[in-house]
């Protein structure tokens, strides 16, 4: 009877540490998420309806109603939405044309594959400084090289001009996005890449036997088959993108005119600079309800296809 007992305790015992395996499991994770992203997050949102300067730190909304009444403000978030959206089009399209010819069989496709991997693990830090240099109006040899094909008699300050298109787009911008460009497409390279190498080959062969060109295969083979690959690495990256930092602060600093600051570099500037942490939460919560928006769209779409 005691061994029955003793039997029977020992597998309710087990059966109750079965179940809290997985809860125990993932423990560990949910409390960093807790601690590092959740908290903070909340303390934002929180620390967006004080003013630390004032006798009365409460102040509601003043920081948002501040923030939507400074056009300043509206021009950086100007900026970051086109800096991400012209960032993504380009990288995007550069990377799909790089990843197509890339899963081809060519001699040397591994040091190919290599090659265009050295912007993605490069330091942001090192390709803001080369990059600096190369569009420098002292040093840049694409000055020296538009000098001597007679395009420009002077060299020009690509960092400097504020000049802009429709009072929005302006060299700065552009140089910005396209060390940007040079800096993210290796990740959507390699994501599309991946993706390529799981279309199934009897796809192409059917297609064509149907008589399709080849820029008919593409556009009815790889990129319907691409399609899950393509929305992933494109709401990844531009999360990241809207919330880029180093591009911009390091080669320019949002300079000049404010025509290249973007929303990470405001809270910053807010937050260690003026010393204004209402302000620069404010302006993170900001960005936070941007990036729900396509988020919330994306999670939605992707439920109603498993459904």
């Amino acid at each position: 009877m005691k061994k029955q007992i003793s039997t029977g305790g020992e597998t309710r015992l087990r059966s109750r540490l079965e179940a809290c395996t997985p809860v125990l499991m993932l423990l560990p994770a949910a409390l960093g998420v807790l601690c590092i992203q959740v908290y903070p997050s909340l303390r934002s949102i929180l620390m967006s309806f004080f003013d630390m300067k004032k006798e009365q730190p409460f102040i509601g909304l003043g920081n948002y109603a501040k923030l939507l009444g400074d056009p300043v403000v509206w021009r950086v978030m100007i900026n970051t939405l086109l800096f991400a959206a012209l960032s993504l089009v380009i990288g995007g399209c550069f990377a799909m044309l790089i990843a197509v010819e890339l899963n081809k069989n060519f001699p040397g496709k591994g040091l190919f594959r290599t090659i265009f991997l050295v912007p993605w693990v490069t330091p942001p830090l090192v390709t803001s400084m080369i990059w600096k240099i190369l569009v420098s109006e002292s040093f840049s040899p694409i000055n020296a090289v538009l000098m001597k094909w007679g395009v420009i008699d002077h060299p020009l300050n690509f960092l400097g001009r504020t000049e802009t298109i429709g009072g929005i787009f302006s060299i700065p911008m552009l140089v910005m996005i396209i060390i940007n460009v040079w800096s993210i497409f290796p990740f959507m390279m390699v994501m599309f890449l991946a993706g390529l190498q799981t279309i199934p080959p009897e796809l192409y062969e059917a297609a064509e036997m149907d008589g399709a060109r080849k820029s008919q295969q593409f556009f009815y083979v790889t990129l319907p088959s691409l399609i899950p690959v393509i929305s992933t690495s494109i709401l990844l990256q531009g999360i990241w993108q809207f919330n880029s930092f180093n591009i911009s602060y390091m080669v320019t600093k949002g300079g000049p005119l404010h025509l290249t600051e973007v929303m990470a570099v405001r809270v910053y500037s807010e937050a260690f600079v003026n010393f204004r942490y209402g302000l620069a939460a404010a302006t993170s919560v900001i960005m936070l309800l941007l990036v729900l928006i396509p988020s919330v769209f994306y999670l939605r779409a992707n439920l109603k296809t498993a459904d």
